[in-house]
């Protein structure tokens, strides 16, 4: 029930266009950025154990991302992204998406970053439960061919996942891919704004970006 109430209230975030997406990263990033520069001042001798991140690329398929992490130690932390489908430019299937993505991850760090002042640095791997709810909406294509717009979405999957996390200063970019199970109702565009199935006609997801974000 929970759910179903959080996903009605995403969906209702819809009215923002995208003509506020730009200001609304702009003005997440700068926040970050100060929150992590005024951490680092107040406690320069204690090592980060948290950063917040935004996915970029993924503004572009018509969905906005924010990721959380927690380090619980040099080598193991969790992360929690919630992302806003809806909220970002969908240059790719010209279609309208509205909905939610959850994601949760827990973090092994194979090899640490040891020039870094943070825990969060290095070589990983990590499993990851995604969660995507979203529907399309019809939109004009500026190309003359027909829109795709499948009935509503709902799709989940177990993602095993490598990546490189590099932490400079308050800085943290992101790089990773993974494979694993993916469940539910599919679409036509075969595209689930976390991941898609490779090929399209099985379980098989595939799932790969880059995030930036700071660290505190």
């Amino acid at each position: 029930m929970y759910l179903c109430i959080l996903i009605q209230e995403c969906n209702s975030l819809y009215i923002m266009r995208n003509n506020n997406v730009l200001g609304f990263v702009i003005i997440l990033v700068s926040f970050l950025f100060a929150s992590s520069v005024t951490a680092q001042e107040n406690d320069l001798l204690s090592p980060s154990r948290n950063d917040l991140k935004i996915t970029m690329l993924y503004l572009g398929s018509g969905s906005t991302r924010v990721t959380y992490e927690r380090a619980f130690n040099e080598l193991n932390s969790g992360e929690v992204t919630v992302g806003i489908i809806g909220l970002g430019w969908d240059w790719m299937n010209h279609s309208d998406p509205s909905g939610l993505l959850l994601k949760f991850a827990y973090k092994w760090r194979l090899v640490c970053q040891d020039r870094a002042n943070s825990m969060l640095g290095g070589l990983y791997v990590k499993p990851e439960l995604v969660f995507a709810d979203f529907r399309y909406r019809d939109k004009k294509n500026t190309s003359g061919e027909p829109s795709k717009c499948p009935a509503r979405t709902n799709q989940i999957a177990l993602l095993a996942e490598c990546g490189y996390q590099l932490v400079v200063n308050w800085f943290v970019f992101d790089i990773y891919m993974g494979l694993g199970p993916s469940v539910g109702n599919g679409n036509q565009n075969n595209y689930f704004h976390s991941f898609m199935l490779f090929p399209k006609e099985t379980v098989l997801a595939f799932t790969a970006g880059y995030r930036i974000g700071v660290n505190f």
